[in-house]
Order: C-alpha cells, then sequence, then structure tokens
C-alpha cells in the first residue's frame, strides 16, 4: 500500500515536473517574442501584431504601434489589417471546396466562363490557380488602383493587358490572374467573392474579424496603411483594394490569419485544399501591398504555428518574422535590431546616373528614377548614404552601384534577409 502511495506520489511529481517544464519553455519563448518585437516597436520600427502556439496552445499574442497616428490610436489585438496576398490561398481554398461540389474543374477552359476573354481557349482554371496563365502581376498604373471595381470590370481591364507569354509556358506570379479566377469561382457558384469567402473560408475556421474589402463601406476597426522614411511613419497611397479582389482584399487580424493556418492543416477546409496547400509539413503564405505586411507558418503537426500583420511598410517586418521563426524553433534570432546610417545627400550629387531600368532573372525588372533630387524604385525612395550606396526604408537594404570595365551598371540590393542582383539595360 505504502509502496503504491510512493510510485503515484512520485508520479505525480513527475508530472508536475514536465508540465511546469513546458510551460516555462513556452513562457521563455514567448519571452523572446516579446523583446525582440517590443525593441523594434519602441524604435518606431515595427506596427501591427504578432501571435505564435506552440502544441496547438496560442502561447503569445500582442499588438504594437498605431492604428491610426494621427490621433494616436493604437492597434490592438483584433485591429483589422490588410493581409495582402495571404488571399490567394483562401481563393484556393474555395476552388477546392467548388471542385468538390462538381461546380468547377481545373481543366476547364477559362472561355466556358469568360467567353470573350483573349486566349480563353488556350487559359485553364488550374493555369490561373497555378500562375501559369501568362496574365501580367498587375494590369493598370497606380493612379487607376485608387478606384473602386467590381470583380466583372477587373476582369475587363485584364482582358485589355497582354498576355506576358504563352499560356502554360512559363511561371509569372499574377495577382491579376487570381483576380480572374476569382471572377470564375463567382460564375461557377452564383455568389459574390464575398459570400464565398464567409461560407468556405470564414465559417469553417472561426473567423469572425475577417472581411473582403469594400471600400465604399466602413470597415470597423481599420488600421491606416504607413511607409516608413527618415521622418518616422508616413501615409502609405491610397488605394481602393477592390482592385486585388481575390488576390489581396482581405483584411482580419493576426488571430484570424492564425485560424486560417490551422482550418487548413487540420483539415477543415478538405482533404483537397490540404494537400494542395501544405508542403514540406507545414502551411506558409505571405503578402506585402502598399503599406500592409503580412506573413503566417503553420507546421501540420501543429507543433508551432505564428501569424504576424503590420500595417507599416517597412524591412523590419523581416527581422520580426525571421526571428519569431528562429525562436519557435528553438534558436536565437540571429538579427533583432535595426541599424540605419547616417545619410549624406552629398556623396551622390549626380543622381542621373544611376538612373534607368534594372532587369534580374529572378526578380524581374525594376526602374530607377529621379524623383524631387531623390533616386525612387516604385514608390520605394532610396537615401543617399555614401558614394554610390543608398539605403531603403521598405526591406532596410542598401542598393550599391558598380559599374565594372566594359560592363554595364550592376545594381546590388542587400537586405537583413535578401541580397538581389540586377543590370542595367541598354
Amino acid at each position: 500500500m505504502k509502496e503504491c502511495w510512493f510510485n503515484t506520489f512520485t508520479t505525480t511529481l513527475l508530472l508536475i515536473a514536465f508540465f511546469s517544464a513546458s510551460a516555462i519553455a513556452q513562457n521563455a519563448k514567448a519571452e523572446k517574442i516579446d523583446r525582440l518585437v517590443t525593441g523594434l516597436a519602441r524604435t518606431g520600427h515595427f506596427s501591427g501584431t504578432v501571435v505564435a502556439s506552440e502544441n496547438g496552445k496560442v502561447i503569445y499574442e500582442k499588438a504594437f504601434g498605431y492604428a491610426n497616428a494621427d490621433f494616436k490610436v493604437p492597434n490592438a489585438a483584433n485591429t483589422r489589417i490588410g493581409i495582402a496576398s495571404i488571399t490567394k490561398p483562401m481563393t484556393s481554398v474555395i476552388l477546392f471546396r467548388l471542385i468538390g461540389e462538381g461546380k468547377v474543374r481545373l481543366e476547364d477552359k477559362l472561355s466556358k466562363y469568360i467567353p470573350d476573354f483573349p486566349s480563353g481557349d488556350k487559359i485553364t482554371v488550374d493555369m490561373l490557380h497555378r500562375h501559369r496563365s501568362g496574365i501580367p502581376h498587375r494590369v493598370m498604373p497606380p493612379e487607376q488602383e485608387t478606384l473602386p471595381y467590381t470583380s466583372a470590370e477587373m476582369v475587363e481591364k485584364v482582358k485589355a493587358a497582354k498576355l506576358a507569354f504563352e499560356p502554360g509556358a512559363e511561371r509569372l506570379y499574377s495577382s491579376a490572374g487570381y483576380t480572374v479566377l476569382a471572377r470564375v469561382l463567382e460564375i461557377a457558384s452564383g455568389r459574390s467573392y464575398a459570400e464565398l469567402l464567409n461560407t468556405y473560408v470564414f465559417a469553417p475556421a472561426g473567423m469572425r474579424d475577417s472581411v473582403d474589402y469594400d471600400g465604399v463601406k466602413i470597415m470597423e476597426r481599420r488600421a491606416q496603411d504607413y511607409m516608413l522614411d527618415g521622418d518616422g511613419y508616413r501615409n502609405a497611397a491610397l488605394k481602393d483594394y477592390s482592385f486585388l479582389i481575390g488576390a489581396g482584399s482581405v483584411y482580419g487580424t493576426a488571430m484570424d490569419v492564425h485560424r486560417f493556418a490551422e482550418a487548413l492543416v487540420g483539415g477543415k477546409y478538405g482533404t483537397e485544399a490540404a494537400s494542395g496547400l501544405v508542403r514540406d509539413g507545414a502551411f506558409a503564405a505571405s503578402g506585402s501591398t502598399n503599406g500592409h505586411r503580412s506573413y503566417v507558418e503553420m507546421k501540420a503537426d501543429r507543433s508551432y504555428g505564428f501569424a504576424i500583420v503590420s500595417n507599416l511598410g517597412a524591412g523590419s517586418f523581416d527581422i520580426v518574422q525571421a526571428g519569431v521563426k528562429q525562436i519557435m524553433e528553438g534558436k536565437e534570432p540571429t538579427v533583432t535590431t535595426v541599424s540605419v546610417p547616417k545619410f549624406d545627400p552629398a556623396a551622390n550629387p549626380d543622381l542621373s546616373k544611376f538612373t534607368g531600368k534594372y532587369k534580374s532573372p529572378q526578380s524581374g525588372e525594376i526602374e530607377i528614377v529621379n524623383r524631387g533630387g531623390s533616386l525612387y524604385s516604385s514608390d520605394i525612395r532610396l537615401y543617399s548614404v555614401k558614394p554610390n550606396c543608398f539605403f531603403d526604408f521598405r526591406f532596410f537594404g542598401e542598393a550599391c552601384f558598380t559599374k565594372p570595365d566594359d560592363a554595364p551598371v550592376t545594381l546590388v540590393w542587400k537586405g537583413p534577409t535578401f541580397s538581389l542582383t540586377w543590370v542595367k539595360q541598354p
């Protein structure tokens, strides 16, 4: 009897010790995440929300920065922020569910749903889904992205764009292609994209704070989009994200993005969606549009998962993303702080020698322009820091121009988590 009592007591102590150690380990990871993100938020380099879980249990959820900097309204856990291209796997979930219902097939030609679409008899639903349709990524100038559009109106914009290649011949990441896919799903189901999201994505996962963008309606708890520059926060360019329907039109919270990933790996969206979107034992997706960024990663066994949404377009997001991943993997973050060099406009008095179009096999084409005495790549301002070198806040990178003998100018752009090279075109 005594031996039985002793064994039970010992087993209880071991169980207490085990669960205490587990709790400490979880708390230790949460504390590390908090130190990492708080340090960047204090310097004004991060604004948004971070959620992390371990073995299916949320161990961290915290918001930072401002939802509205004008009125000093802080972000909260339930503040809605644009999730950009994480919208695309949500569109994929709808596609797989409608395939399961027999309403659409991957081999269907686009012409079945939109008869007058150019080369619609060559483009399949699968090509739209896999970015192999030849439809360009964006199909209109930035100033037109400020207007509201219906999905049908956006399809007309896409129709007018020239295909980048013969359908199926190559792969080109295309938000416009996913907008066409969203329209196909509307036609095939007889329901709006917003209704499809609510039925097939939001409701099964319990995503109560997620909505599809509608620029006309008031969106409660929506965060303003910001960019970062030498003076701190600045307003991001105004956009009406209806032009990204199906591709980058969803607003939500970090917790809802986390719930989406959990539902996907957990099979709530069906085995076809899971097998199509979960790769190498995990689901991961990211997004970046204008002044908001997002990332989610969830192990298939739910050993860990995390989601980050930010309403500040800055390279420090990459430091948070990489650092949280390393912490959840039991490692120490390799980068925890941001180093902003001293600006020196006098170091590069002649900006004209840097302007022009640059091409990279990995990253496509960019154009460097002189706008008001500063270099820009699209809306990314490059600050002069030393001869031939510039700093950007979008990626926290250093862009350096070199000219080898008898060779075109080369642009090497390096940041905390990337290194890219472009060559100037004649």
